[in-house]
C-alpha cells in the first residue's frame, strides 16, 4: 500500500491484514519503488498524487525494474479518461476511483492473489 495519507494507508493495510493478506506500507513513490524491488509483492495499491515521486513515476520505475512484476492498482481521485490513459501508459493495470470501499479493494486483491496462485 503506497499512500502519503496515513489514514487511508492504515485503513487499507489493516483491512488487508484482517483478511489474512500480508501487507506493507510505503509513504511515497520513492519508498514504494525501493520496497517493491526488495519485497517483491504480487499486488501494489498505489496512490497517484504524492509529494516527490508520484504514483505514475513510481509505476514506471517498477515496470523498468528487473523483478517479477506486480499487479499495480492505482487508487486516485483523478478519474478523467486522459488520466486513466496516462496511468495505463505508465504500466498501471487498473485505476480505481477515490473514494472507494475498503471491503471491495480487499475482495479484489484476494481474487488477484488466488488467481495468481
Amino acid at each position: 500500500m503506497v499512500d502519503d495519507d496515513d489514514d487511508i494507508a492504515m485503513l487499507l493495510v489493516s483491512s488487508l491484514e484482517r483478511a489474512g493478506i500480508v501487507a506493507g506500507r510505503a509513504g511515497n513513490g520513492r519508498e514504494a519503488v525501493e520496497r517493491v524491488v526488495a519485497d517483491r509483492p504480487r499486488v501494489v495499491l498505489m496512490d497517484w498524487m504524492m509529494p516527490g515521486t508520484d504514483g505514475i513515476q513510481a509505476s514506471r520505475e517498477i515496470r523498468a525494474a528487473d523483478i517479477p512484476q506486480p499487479h499495480i492498482i492505482m487508487l486516485t481521485a483523478r478519474v478523467h479518461t486522459s488520466d486513466r490513459e496516462e496511468a495505463l501508459r505508465a504500466g498501471v493495470d487498473e485505476v480505481v476511483a477515490k473514494p472507494f470501499r475498503p471491503r471491495e479493494i480487499v475482495a479484489h486483491v484476494t481474487e488477484l492473489l488466488e488467481h495468481a496462485g
